[in-house]
């Protein structure tokens, strides 16, 4: 096993789900113009209680966002999907887990930090 990671438990998987939700709940309440927004975004966790509920307050909201929100409000949201498959925490280049620390620091992370450097060079 590489330094610094370590088997994703239940618990560890919960964390992690937790800090993608919370993200992507927080982007989202920056955008909220409204108390009643702000409501509508809570309820709005993917496969959440409330899922489909306020549908065109979402959209409203959504509707503000920016690029760069937008992706960032994206990559989450894929990062869940990822967990939900069980994909989440390996690096979509190399295959290796991605260290603990990163996952904490930046949960919608795709790649180890090598690969990450490297896709940075690239870009």
């Amino acid at each position: 096993m590489k330094e610094g990671t370590e088997p994703v438990t239940a618990a560890l998987r919960e964390e992690l789900r937790g800090r993608l939700i919370e993200g992507r709940r927080a982007l989202l309440r920056t955008l909220a113009l409204t108390d009643e927004e702000v409501a509508t975004v809570d309820l709005q966790e993917p496969g959440g209680r409330g899922e489909g509920a306020a549908t065109e307050t979402t959209n409203a909201i959504l509707a503000r966002l920016g690029g760069r929100e937008r992706h960032e409000l994206d990559e989450l949201t894929d990062a869940l999907g990822r967990l939900e498959a069980g994909s989440y925490g390996r690096c979509e280049r190399c295959g290796d887990a991605v260290p603990l620390a990163r996952l904490r620091a930046m949960p919608a992370a795709r790649y180890c930090v090598d690969c990450q450097s490297r896709e940075e060079k690239r870009r």
